[in-house]
């Protein structure tokens, strides 16, 4: 541990199974992790010059192996992905291929650590550990990578065990466990003559901010089956809606976890879900190398508004110059609800058929056409459709517009086809979207709004999508004309301007 040493970080980079230190030709080493993010981003620049003699070509190129070693710790192990002609290299760790490679997975009544270890075997890439997830997974999963199948499956587990969960990927294989609850004591020893001090007694400049952007007071467990959306359970807090104004969050199962698990789902949801977000950024702290994303630091600065347990959902480590270093963004541990606790908790059930195809029982909350599951499954039936020459496709040809851009036009096919309460004769985001402003049923993205399955995802005027579901990280889409066909899409909130909203 850092408590013993002096950092001394090395750049190593392996090509032809010759490695090679290059820490000599680097400036501005760098590596990112963030919670809920597969991969650590590795970055630095070299020299690059190709008229002068003396400089030394091709240091670094795509591909090439690289790691990052301080004395006998590794602390960084992955691959080049990109260099720029001015010598900016980007690496990342393993992570990185379950983050590209596209699969298809069915499971049924599947443990969750099972589907998860599927899932890697199809990315081909190992798995170091997962702890028990015991909550039973029913679904099928097409075009999506394993990144976005392992983040819902998570969603789920962690919505019925009410635990929280982190991942990541080490040379032998994926790791996901239970997020920590205890606190790291972190040490950086700055020279060789003086001690190691704990890294939480010295504080750069600290910013943050408090915010209800992600509180949710009331929450609804729901499933659809037989082209029917049921509602399982629900719950909401009056005092935190008296205080802050209704604010739901839907979460949807794929199969019927019974009914105490149901209470135990929705209760656990509110209870994460209903409080404000304190989160605060310490621009430069010393640097010690086990901290990483996840990890809980106890902090004792008032005075900068940082006191107690705090989770790093992200660090930048910073190799070099001053001597190792780390932006933290942190959030605190502990909070209390945002309004006291005055719950109120309904359960209803699920058919037992939810997941296999039965429609019996339950409360209904829409038809078998029309709803928003019948919406989404009939875009879902289209995967895989591609388009033929200059943009000819069926949708074009149903709508009397062939041979355009036709991601709005496959829209208002499927709305036509399930009978969804969204117009069907525009060919042009901005018009889908106005429709959807004059009438106040669109959210942007800065409102903090979690979408809906059945909500259109809009991008400007440029492109728009369906909802399938969608967490607080990611927004999973079917679309129309992604890469000349119907495709499953992972989009994260910095791509979006907003979403409309056609059930309300």
């Amino acid at each position: 541990m850092a408590y013993g040493y002096v950092d001394a970080h090395r750049l190593i980079r392996y090509r032809g199974g010759q490695a090679r230190d290059i820490t000599a030709f680097a400036g501005d080493l760098q590596a990112v992790d963030e919670l809920g993010t597969l991969s650590v981003e590795l970055s630095f620049g070299v020299i690059v010059a190709p008229w002068d003699q003396y400089v030394e070509k091709d240091i670094v190129q795509p591909g090439d192996k690289l790691r990052v070693v301080n004395h006998d710790l590794t602390v960084f192990s992955g691959q080049v992905e990109s260099v720029t002609l001015d010598g900016g290299v980007t690496a990342y760790d393993r992570g990185w291929y379950l983050n590209k490679s596209q699969i298809i997975l069915q499971v049924t009544g599947m443990p969750g650590d099972e589907a998860i270890r599927q899932a890697c075997a199809k990315a081909g890439v190992g798995v170091a550990s997962i702890c028990s997830l015991p909550t039973k997974i029913t679904q099928v999963w097409l075009g999506d990578t394993p990144a976005d199948i392992l983040g819902e499956i998570l969603e789920t587990v962690a919505a019925e065990t009410g635990k929280q969960y982190q991942y990541f990927v080490r040379d032998d294989g994926l790791v996901v466990q239970e997020l920590p609850t205890a606190a790291l004591t972190a040490y950086h020893k700055p020279a060789d003559n003086l001690p190691a001090f704990n890294i939480t007694w010295a504080l750069g400049q600290v910013s943050g901010e408090d915010s209800i952007a992600e509180l949710r007071n009331a929450v609804v467990i729901a499933a659809e089956g037989g082209g029917k959306a049921y509602i399982g359970a629900q719950a909401k807090n009056a005092a935190s809606v008296e205080q802050y104004g209704f604010l739901q969050y839907i979460q949807t199962v794929t199969s019927n976890p019974g009914t105490a698990q149901l209470k135990q789902m929705v209760q656990n949801l509110l209870s994460q879900l209903d409080r404000v977000g304190r989160t605060r950024t310490i621009s430069e702290i010393w640097g010690c190398d086990e901290v990483r994303s996840g990890v809980v630091l106890n902090f004792n600065s008032p005075a900068f508004g940082v006191t107690g347990k705090h989770r790093v959902t992200r660090v930048t480590h910073h190799y070099g110059g001053a001597g190792h270093t780390m932006e933290l963004e942190i959030e605190a541990l502990e909070e209390p609800r945002a309004a006291g606790t005055t719950d109120t908790v309904s359960v209803y059930g699920l058919p037992a058929g939810i997941g296999t195809g039965g429609s019996s029982g339950g409360v209904t909350t829409g038809g078998t056409s029309g709803g928003a599951a019948a919406f989404v499954s009939t875009a879902m039936s289209q995967v895989g459709y591609r388009e033929g020459a200059g943009n000819n496709n069926k949708y074009g040809a149903w709508f009397g517009m062939n041979n355009v851009a036709w991601c709005v036009i496959f829209v208002c096919w499927c709305a036509a086809q399930s009978g969804a309460p969204i117009p069907t004769k525009y060919s042009y985001v901005g018009d889908m979207s106005s429709y959807f402003q004059s009438r106040g049923l669109y959210r942007t993205v800065a409102s903090g709004y979690i979408p809906k399955a059945g909500d259109l995802m809009i991008q400007g005027d440029r492109h728009i999508g369906i909802v399938r579901s969608a967490t607080r990280a990611a927004v999973y889409t079917v679309e129309g004309n992604y890469s000349d066909s119907v495709a499953t899409v992972t989009r994260y909130y910095s791509e979006i301007s907003g979403f409309c909203t056609p059930w309300g």
